[in-house]
């Protein structure tokens, strides 16, 4: 029974090819990228899951008096944590820093990041040992543990144990330990980790243990609670100890954030380990992914009801030969089973491909993990099920429940007038998903323009940055100024910590002055040389920039920071002494005009610029751009002339400003790929009940000519009827799609207006499509001969 079951299934997909091949490609499609997006979310959310203690693993979150959040921990917090507060079974600082290159022998290496950690750090986390331990391998002063690709890398046979390694031309430092190669999926990144005794060797404010104020937003604190311990109540002894410490500590209050928490949390400091992913973009994946497998579920679904005039009679002869309903819904869900496996293949197949371009189109790592495993499997055998049921129940409902007398009298499709407006609904439904992917991909589209187009209140054109090693030492960066300018290709050049706009390095002071709420307030500190602002064409709207004779006891201040002393005028600003804490007084001389120094998600905050050599990390070029291969030659020779023993990189600023929004344009890309997929998902559906319609009224058609009919008014009947679908979709999409992209766009403070042309645009993008895809079978409905069509009936 079963294999005369499979060979009539087999037999009527057959017959009906072209409505098989119709929705095996919408299944494909719909389910390949469904699948991508599965494999995204999973990674994404798998992250640090896999630790031993994971579930008892925090990190820690510090809040000053202003409620902002940081990841910055002092030592005295760790100290504390594990001397004082109950229900801690062990803590940590973990440092994170840019390296200026690790050298070994004659070779410079580029690392991203060099780690300093105590040994204990690598006994609270899942890491395979190679050689060494945690014990033997970080207690003590020059000590460095490297991953095996490392190994590899600096040391061409991977013997690595005993070798030394130089450290940004600062320390020599003893391969003590090898570790595996960390997993994609851990904010651990570990390739170079030194023991936290080089770290007090190189960075002597480390020695400190009791140190509790203010310090650098990658030294990274860690806890792990011993079993059944609460974290809100480690939470509450913090803040009661902060509060003791109040003269000397930076921090207020605290939270522990999960371990699992980290790689989504976006709040705090944007100083991960490793990327970040916001919790927003991950919904938005999650529920895209279900609206595509919902489109080729009504895809189905309209096409099997299509078919149900066309099978009718065929229906009705089985059941007068004596099949009951029951065998007959069974061999229709085997149908749609068949067909729903058979696109979950071809969809795995897709997904496959589709994976490897996913790390550029978001920002993810997915595509070097191990997708294909027994999770994935028994998600396609479920996908697989749900998707059966969902479009196979009402199409074996309907077709196994017609009356055969009716059917073979003809009388089937004046007894079943509803089934047109299930179709009619389904259509609808299908566009409507299509076009809310249209509009929020253009508002998204137009939001990321604004980003790239709106004026920050600084030239950014034509600058290349590179990273200046030995900052104190201004006898050669003033030399590599000096060389730069004798070539005509480089037109200036200035320092400072960093550039106008960076997405990292970013310094924050509390500054005490009277007018200030509660006499104090956090400031951004830029450390800036005397030809910034002139650089970088920052306009001074009140007194004047720095000389050489003056630095070392006046300050510029923004436009904002002005205001926020109670100036709206900035001339009155000018002579104003603020300070710094520690009675560091200075005198403002200058107010220069409001720039957006972080992302457009931001409003302006308040600066205060300050001429401090000894922190200029960063040098800013100014090319031109038609001698672009030739300055930038210019640029590197002359940097690896003078810093030889660190590792050259030179980046352009705009393009260090785009990456400020990677994460919605990736998404906005994503969004044109699914409003694609959706479109073209509906048109599928849309041609298979035209070729349906087409065929049902292919006598009125033929009659039609006869009398006279054009093609034009043959296409037009044809089509009005399906536009006034796709017109009913779209409004019913419009006010969905701008109360989503609404919602999204109140997370900026800069945003767009969202404007009606976008709806039109929108709107007219899917009439004009649905229109392509009717004209094509109306037109060749139009163009027969109607002889043929008459004789046919």
């Amino acid at each position: 029974m079963l294999q005369n079951y499979l060979k009539t299934t087999w037999r009527g997909l057959l017959r009906n090819r072209n409505y098989a091949l119709i929705n095996l490609t919408g299944l494909t499609l719909g389910l390949g990228v469904a699948v991508v997006l599965f494999w995204i979310v999973r990674f994404e959310y798998s992250f640090d899951r896999y630790h031993t203690k994971a579930d008892r693993m925090y990190r820690i979150i510090s809040k000053n008096r202003y409620g902002e959040q940081s990841t910055y921990v002092p030592q005295g917090v760790v100290k504390a944590l594990k001397e004082q507060v109950p229900g801690v079974e062990d803590a940590a600082n973990v440092y994170g820093t840019e390296s200026s290159g690790l050298r070994v022998g004659p070779t410079i290496f580029d690392v991203k990041n060099v780690f300093f950690s105590p040994p204990q750090f690598l006994e609270m986390i899942d890491v395979e040992w190679v050689a060494g331990s945690a014990r033997s391998s970080l207690d003590q002063p020059g000590q460095v543990v490297i991953d095996e690709p490392t190994a590899r890398r600096f040391f061409k046979t991977g013997d690595a144990m005993g070798k030394t390694i130089r450290l940004n031309n600062q320390i020599d430092l003893v391969v003590s330990g090898i570790i595996r190669k960390m997993p994609v999926n851990t904010e651990f990144q570990f390739q170079v980790v030194a023991s936290r005794e080089t770290l007090k060797r190189i960075r002597q404010e480390f020695n400190n243990e009791e140190y509790w104020g203010g310090g650098d937003s990658m030294h990274h604190g860690y806890v792990v609670l011993q079993p059944g311990a609460s974290a809100a109540a480690v939470e509450t002894a913090l803040a009661k100890l902060a509060r003791q410490r109040k003269d000397d500590a930076a921090a207020t209050g605290f939270r522990l954030l999960p371990l699992s928490d980290v790689h989504r949390n976006t709040e705090s400091d944007p100083d991960p380990f490793n990327y970040v992913i916001a919790q927003w973009m991950l919904n938005t994946l999650t529920v895209i992914g279900l609206f595509l497998v919902l489109l080729a579920c009504i895809n189905f679904v309209n096409l099997a009801t299509v078919q149900a005039v066309q099978r009718s009679r065929e229906i009705a002869v089985r059941k007068v030969l004596g099949s009951s309903r029951k065998q007959l819904m069974a061999r229709f869900f085997g149908e749609t089973a068949l067909l729903v496996f058979v696109a979950v293949g071809f969809g795995g197949l897709l997904a496959t491909q589709l994976i490897r371009y996913a790390d550029q189109w978001l920002n993810t790592q997915v595509a070097q993990s191990a997708v294909w495993d027994g999770n994935i499997v028994v998600f396609l055998l479920i996908l697989g099920v749900v998707v059966t049921v969902l479009a196979g129940f009402y199409p074996a409902l309907i077709l196994s429940g017609f009356q055969p007398v009716k059917v073979l009298r003809g009388r089937f499709a004046l007894v079943r007038p509803r089934g047109v407006s299930l179709r009619s609904s389904l259509v609808v439904a299908q566009f409507v998903i299509a076009q809310v992917l249209v509009i929020c991909t253009l508002i998204g589209s137009k939001q990321i323009r604004y980003f790239y187009e709106t004026d920050l209140g600084f030239d950014k054109k034509a600058v290349v940055t590179v990273d200046v090693p030995d900052w104190g030492k201004g006898v050669l960066r003033e030399r590599f100024r000096r060389q730069l300018l004798q070539h005509p290709e480089i037109n200036d050049v200035a320092f400072a910590l960093t550039t106008p706009s960076s997405n990292h390095n970013w310094w924050w002071r509390t500054v005490h002055h009277p007018n200030l709420p509660n006499g104090m307030s956090e400031f951004r500190m830029q450390y800036v040389d005397t030809n910034y602002f002139r650089f970088f064409k920052i306009p001074l709207v009140a007194g004047r920039s720095w000389t050489r004779a003056d630095t070392n006891t006046v300050a510029v201040i923004n436009e904002k920071a002005a205001r926020d002393f109670g100036y709206q005028n900035p001339e009155k600003a000018l002579g104003e002494r603020i300070n710094l804490g520690d009675n560091q007084l200075f005198t403002v001389m200058g107010v220069v005009k409001d720039y957006h120094s972080q992302s457009l998600r931001s409003s302006i905050v308040p600066h205060v610029f300050l001429y401090a050599d000894w922190n200029f990390q960063q040098a800013s070029i100014r090319i031109d751009l038609r001698q672009q291969p030739l300055a930038l030659r210019h640029i590197e020779e002359d940097w690896r002339a003078i810093f030889p023993n660190h590792y050259f990189e030179s980046r352009f600023l705009d393009q260090d400003i785009r990456a400020f929004y990677d994460d919605e344009r990736k998404i906005t890309n994503f969004l044109t790929l699914f409003a694609a997929v959706g479109i073209l998902i509906g048109c599928l559906g849309l041609f298979g009940l035209v070729s349906f319609v087409v065929t049902q009224r292919t006598r009125e058609i033929g009659v039609r000519k006869v009398l006279g009919a054009t093609v034009t008014s043959i296409v037009s009947l044809l089509s009005k009827d399906f536009l006034k679908l796709v017109l009913i979709a779209f409004v019913i999409a419009a006010p969905i799609g701008w109360y989503a992209m609404h919602r999204f766009l109140q997370e900026y403070t800069y945003r767009i207006e969202i404007d009606g042309w976008i709806f039109a645009l929108a709107g007219g993008l899917a009439g004009l499509v649905a229109l392509l895809t009717v004209s094509v079978q109306s037109v060749k409905a139009a163009l027969t001969n109607p002889v043929n069509s008459l004789r046919s009936e």
